[in-house]
């Protein structure tokens, strides 16, 4: 009897140390992803400074500053990321984490060079390649950044918007098949 008590607590109290241990590293787990979402949302708003204004014919030395300091961001904000968020299991995130650290230091150098011919365009150019890089990380992680383009996500919808149903195909004739 002793004994049968005796093995129930000991079963009770190591299930209850397990079950501890889990909630403290799904926490910790939780506040990482929390604020590794708050840098990703600055690097964010830094691109989208750059972006907003990279179609522009010419640059005036006021978004010239914009795009000195939004890269400057950036390139602080990675090396955050790479140093305190790393994935040592995840190469492919790790490379695309430097490639965006690269490309943010590459658009920093073009603004050095802001009054020689072709930087507009080599600085537009950076801006895609962020672009491009970060869409490819997204794409690596899974992570929509528009899901209302993407039926069947509904759970992802932001509040308010609906999805767009694809549009049924007619055979009248003169309508192209893919409209």
């Amino acid at each position: 009897m002793v004994r049968k008590i005796f093995f129930a607590g000991l079963i009770t109290g190591i299930c209850l140390i397990v079950t501890h241990g889990f909630a403290e590293e799904v926490q910790k787990s939780e506040k990482e992803k929390s604020e590794l979402a708050k840098l990703m949302g600055e690097i964010d708003k830094s691109y989208k400074a750059v972006e907003q204004i990279s179609g522009y014919y010419n640059y005036s030395d006021k978004d010239w500053k914009v795009i000195a300091e939004a890269s400057t961001n950036i390139i602080q904000l990675t090396k955050v990321v790479i140093n305190k968020f790393s994935r040592p299991d995840d190469k492919k995130y790790q490379d695309l984490n430097k490639i965006m650290l690269s490309e943010a230091e590459k658009m920093l150098e073009v603004t050095s060079r802001k009054d020689e011919r072709g930087a507009l365009e080599d600085a537009q150019w950076q801006v895609r390649r962020l672009r491009q890089t970060c869409a490819v990380c997204h794409k690596h992680l899974g992570i929509h950044l528009y899901p209302q383009l993407y039926p069947g996500k509904k759970e992802e919808l932001p509040p308010g918007q609906e999805e767009i149903p694809v549009p049924k195909q007619t055979d009248a004739p003169g309508v192209p098949k893919d409209w």
